[in-house]
This record gives structure tokens, sequence and C-alpha cells, in this order.
């Protein structure tokens, strides 16, 4: 039996230019999409759970078929109707329905943080995660753990805290188990993140590390990074301080750079250097590019220079980062004790 040929349909610039630009979750809701709110700026659809809707950035992303978009990719791909029928679909939807173009939010920020976590005194996921799995040195997260740095909760993730002068000021959750592909908002974190939210300035901030006079700074786009580093130059590492930025955030450089100046000023020293610790990748050495360009200044006119440490990047390989390195390292020098023993 022949199939029926849907008669071609023709549409403006005008129409396309809004369909593209509606906000994504409201039009969804207006049309009865079956959605639920999973917190954070995420929705998922009850029918196909590994389709999630991020409100933030306005798009979609459906994992399991690889594909990601706004409006109108979504009708075609979820009703697989072509791009034209998905323009009209989308208009005649919004009719006089008063559906605006998506803007994103300023962000809104709490007066002060509130740190919702129920930890627990256990701390077997955090040696199983950190050690065994991401052979971070024993010792370090003991005493990271001593430090009421590093804490488990009752969902088996590692709490990884921000302190300032002692005082919590933020908090970010790393789980320690490996997600089903289907239920990850997005397909390549296999492991539940996620960033408590605090105040303005804090938002800037991030885990961190300090030991002696912080005149040296170190930045890192995650706290397992940060350790992985700590682990490889525990020795040599002396008067700094190891800051995770949870990205690539011009920012949390800015308002490190400016707390830390502060903060020297009071005992009569400045800041020596600041390196960056990303990882070695497309993002991390455009990150790098960019604030290099800076000129940072001490108090008696001397430069600040702005340095940068990134692991090697292995052949075949175009994202390394220090963890990366930290296990790269250790498998080696394993497998050297074995051919060395095998030897005897």
């Amino acid at each position: 039996m022949a199939v029926e040929q849907k008669k071609k349909i023709f549409v403006t610039s005008d129409e396309i230019d809004k369909a593209n630009n509606v906000n994504l979750i409201d039009y969804l809701s207006s049309i009865g999409e079956p959605l639920k709110s999973e917190g954070n700026n995420f929705y998922r659809h009850e029918d196909h759970d590994s389709l999630v809707i991020n409100t933030r950035k306005n798009y979609f992303s459906w994992n399991s078929r690889n594909v990601s978009g706004n409006a109108v990719t979504y009708l075609m791909n979820v009703y697989n109707i072509p791009f034209q029928y998905a323009v009209k679909k989308i208009n005649n939807d919004l009719g006089d329905k008063d559906i605006s173009s998506f803007k994103a939010q300023a962000p809104i920020y709490p007066d002060k943080f509130n740190y919702d976590v129920k930890e627990v005194s256990s701390t077997e996921n955090i040696f199983k995660y950190l050690v065994h799995e991401r052979k971070i040195d024993p010792d370090l997260v003991q005493s990271f753990i001593k430090a009421d740095l590093i804490k488990e909760d009752s969902y088996k993730n590692v709490v990884f805290k921000w302190k300032e002068k002692g005082q919590l000021i933020g908090a970010n959750l790393q789980g320690t188990r490996e997600m089903p592909e289907e239920k990850r908002l997005h397909p390549e974190r296999p492991y539940f993140k996620k960033v408590l939210p605090t105040t303005e300035e804090a938002t800037h901030s991030g885990f961190s590390f300090t030991r002696g006079y912080p005149d040296k700074i170190y930045l890192f786009e995650a706290p397992i990074d940060l350790l992985s580093y700590l682990s490889l130059n525990r020795s040599k590492l002396t008067n700094c301080r190891l800051l995770s930025m949870d990205g690539l955030k011009q920012q949390t450089f800015i308002q490190t750079v400016k707390n830390t100046l502060k903060e020297l000023k009071e005992s009569g020293r400045d800041i020596e250097s600041v390196t960056l610790c990303v990882d070695n990748d497309s993002a991390g050495k455009e990150f790098i590019d960019n604030l290099q360009k800076y000129e940072l200044k001490r108090k008696d006119g001397r430069i600040i220079s702005i340095d940068s440490d990134i692991p090697d990047l292995p052949e075949g390989q175009t994202k390394w980062d220090w963890n990366n390195h930290l296990k790269s390292q250790q498998s080696e020098a394993l497998k050297k004790n074995i051919e060395y023993s095998l030897s005897l």
C-alpha cells in the first residue's frame, strides 16, 4: 500500500523565528506534555526517561537518541514530523496564548547559605570512590575528612564543603555510584553532581585548601582535580591556595584573586602567581588564553604572573584532566613494580 505523501507547506522567516525562540517548558506544558520537575532547572519526560529539559538554557536532551535542541527539534524527534510542520504546529498552538520568547533569567541568590545536607558518620563510600576508584592519596582524604572539608551524606554522596575563615559558605555533592545512561541529566556525566545554592559572593568561590600564606593560587575545574594535583605535588606545594571553580568560571578567577589580595594585605604580603590547572582540552586552552590577556598588578606595581599547568595529553586523546593523569601515573608505577618483581 502506498504511503500517503504529506502536502508540502511553506513557512515564513517570522514563523521560524517565533518557533525557534519560544520558551520550551512553557510551550510543552501548554500542549500537555507529560513532564515532571527534577529541581535545579530540569524536567524529565514521564514516558521517555532519558529525555531531559533544561529550563535555564531552554533546550532538551534526549540521551538515548543522542539528539538535543529547541521546541522545533523536539517536535521533529518526539513526534517524527518534518521541520515545516513542526514550525506550523508551534505557531498554531501558540495562537493568542501569552507565551513569550525565551529570555534567560537573572540568577536569584539566597540571603544566606542553607546547608540542607544530612551528613552520616560513615566514610565508607568516600574511600571507595576517592581512594579506590579515583586513586586519591588516602592520607590526604583522611586529613580532609578530619578537617571537616569532606563528608558523606545519607545518599552516599561525597560532600565537598566550601569554607572561608572557618565559616561554611557553600558545598557541592559528588555521587559515588554510576547512574544508568537513561537517568543522566547529561549523557557524558555518569555521576550525580550538584552545587548547593548560596549567596552571590559565595557563588563565585568553591571548594578550597590553603597551606601557609596563599601567595600562590592554583585553580581547578573540579574538586577531584584539586585532590589529584595535591596527591601528585603534595611535598612541593607551600604558601598556596588551591580552589575548584566547578567549571571554567572567569568570575571565580576574579573573585579569588580579589579575596586573596585582601587577605594577604592584612599580613603585609602579596600574590606571586596564579596557575590555571585546568583540563587539557580545547575549552581549557581557550580559558587559559583568555585569562592570560589580563594584566594583574600587585600593590607595589609588579605584575602577577598568570601561568598554566595542564597534564600532558596522551596520543589519541582529546581531553585529559589531573585525575586521568594521577590514575595513569599510578597504573604505570604498578606495572613497573610487577615487572621488577617478576625479574627477581
